[in-house]
């Protein structure tokens, strides 16, 4: 029999809003932790990207709160503050990513609310840190990318290009999790919490770990294009599918599939080495050899000979696969508006304590009444916070 989820009984306050925090968030509800998103009267601003829109719901939004109970207050209220401060009095963790110096402006601030709770873990995901020269700078992902380095060399050297996958945000929300998971093992040590902090654009520049290294005396950096031949390659039915070829076993291999065993002992393309030298010519010669057959017939072949490959697929199409149906990797939930829909699920998988993926994302304000009702306010007092327009319901 499975044992409970591994932060089950933990309490989270999220304050989070857009990506990288509620990724996170999301994930600490999957390992079981309950976790109430507080949002403005506004609500996350995800909820408004569109269209497309499900239910009225933006899907950005949908996609990354799950498994969360929603509870709308207006923090401009003293009396939401008191909810707020209530609500982390009995919280294990709370998550925020304002701009620095907002969190304490509102009155939720990691000393002040860590005075009642001195046990509360306080994580704190931001842009550029809370000091620094960059502290200000506004942290969206087109200018991360080309502050980190990222944009310059996805163009080449060339134009600068966007990398369509948000690496800062859903990395920081890895390093959260990371940091947060950490602090709770430190508590369990002393029963002390702390505060975490994780940036984007650290985390960003964390995410190209491998290729920060470099002489102390001057600035030389590995490669990016030091394994050849490395990339897609559009086949005779107009596909496209991808190698990576980064042993001389799998360049044998390769060259079996492609029927031109000959070209794999041809000095200048024998070794990884000699091929990065002559790229071009290779990479000509290859375009040729791929056209010949079909993307289906080509990936059996280089799988037979153990050729790194793969076909190169859409979104649309990894959402339908069915390997990602079948891990759970792709779950199907029944939202409140929206009907039923299909999502990310859980990626971690623990044989002993399963993660749990919960409902889908909640109506804004859809558990206001329940949630303060726990906290142990009275009838009376719900309905007067409502009325004072501190505590906002879902319609």
């Amino acid at each position: 029999m499975n044992a409970a989820a591994p932060l089950s009984g933990l309490k989270v306050l999220d304050f989070s809003r857009l990506f990288a925090g509620p990724y996170a968030t999301m994930t600490l509800a999957d390992l079981g932790a309950d976790v109430i998103k507080v949002e403005s009267p506004n609500g996350d601003e995800a909820r408004h990207f569109g269209p497309p829109f499900l239910g009225g719901e933006g899907m950005n939004f949908m996609a990354l709160n799950r498994h969360k109970r929603s509870i709308t207050l207006d923090m401009k209220k003293p009396e939401a503050v008191a909810i707020a401060h209530r609500l982390a009095a009995e919280a294990d963790i709370v998550v925020e990513n304002f701009r620095p110096g907002v969190a304490d402006s509102l009155g939720v601030g990691y000393e002040e609310l860590s005075r009642d709770n001195p046990g509360l873990i306080y994580c704190s995901i931001n842009g550029f840190g809370q000091d620094g020269p960059f502290a200000s700078r506004p942290a969206l992902d087109i200018v991360l990318q080309a502050m980190g380095g990222v944009m310059e060399r996805q163009g080449h050297g060339g134009r600068p290009e966007l990398l369509v996958v948000t690496i800062a945000d859903t990395y920081a929300a890895s390093l959260a999790v990371q940091s947060i998971l950490a602090a709770l093992i430190a508590r369990s040590r002393d029963g002390k919490g702390q505060r975490v902090e994780v940036t984007l654009f650290e985390a960003l520049i964390a995410a190209q770990g491998y290729r920060i290294i470099s002489p102390a005396d001057r600035v030389m950096l590995p490669g990016f294009d030091d394994v050849c031949p490395n990339g897609p390659f559009q086949t005779g039915d107009g596909s496209w599918l991808v190698i990576g070829i980064a042993s001389d076993k799998s360049w044998h291999g390769l060259c079996e599939a492609l029927d031109v065993p000959e070209i794999a002992d041809v000095e200048r393309f024998a070794t990884n080495p000699d091929r990065v030298a002559n790229r071009d010519e290779l990479l000509s010669f290859l375009d040729e050899q791929f056209l010949k057959q079909s993307r289906s017939a080509l990936l059996d072949r280089l799988e037979q000979a153990g050729v790194p490959s793969g076909p190169v697929r859409s979104v649309e199409e990894v959402i339908t696969d069915q390997h990602n149906i079948e891990r759970g990797t792709i779950i199907e939930l029944d939202h409140a508006r929206a009907g039923r829909v299909r999502t990310l699920g859980s990626v971690l998988h623990l044989s002993r304590t399963p993660t749990t993926t919960g409902a889908a994302s909640p109506v804004q304000g859809e558990h206001g009444t329940e949630v303060l009702a726990e906290a142990g306010f009275s009838e009376a007092e719900i309905d007067a916070f409502v009325i004072a327009g501190a505590l906002r319901l879902a319609n």
